[in-house]
């Protein structure tokens, strides 16, 4: 069991932005994506008003090769483990603050990020017998964003 608690060690492997992965990558592994839609919303920049509010939709998603004829059940306790973990970022204590200061809103609690909400995750088997036999969750993240379009640059 890794020191984390967890039944599962993702120490390097974890990635942004990748959504192929191969025999060569590591087992299991995360990838952090952004959704291919937009969240078009009425809260929009116009004339004379160039501050925006929207909501940044986040995939986490999880892989594992496939070990035995049920070919799921160890992607829906990496979602677990990763949902329990994620948690950390909104859980608050008695007194409303956040319980882990250093990782609140994935610790970009600053004015930008407004909410974080860890939406339903859906499992399943390998898509297609030639694909790389990883079974695959993926979790959706909101990200609630203020933004001036004037100063679109997110601080490094």
């Amino acid at each position: 069991m890794p020191a984390n608690g967890y039944d599962f060690d993702l120490t390097d492997k974890v990635f942004r932005g990748r959504r192929v992965f191969g025999a060569d990558d590591p087992d299991p592994l995360l990838s952090v994506v952004e959704h291919l839609s937009a969240d078009v919303t009425l809260d929009t920049a116009g004339e004379n008003r160039t501050s925006r509010s929207e909501t940044w939709v986040l995939l986490v998603q999880g892989w594992a090769r496939v070990v035995n004829e049920h070919p799921t059940d160890l992607l829906y306790n990496l979602k677990a483990a990763t949902e329990h973990r994620l948690a950390r970022t909104i859980q608050t204590n008695g007194g409303g603050g956040p319980m882990y200061p250093a990782e609140y809103f994935l610790g970009l609690h600053r004015k930008n990020v407004t909410m974080l909400t860890i939406g339903p995750g859906v499992v399943s088997a390998p898509t297609s017998a030639d694909s790389s036999m990883r079974s695959f969750f993926y979790l959706p993240l909101g990200v609630g964003w203020a933004s001036d379009v004037c100063d679109p640059f997110v601080e490094g």
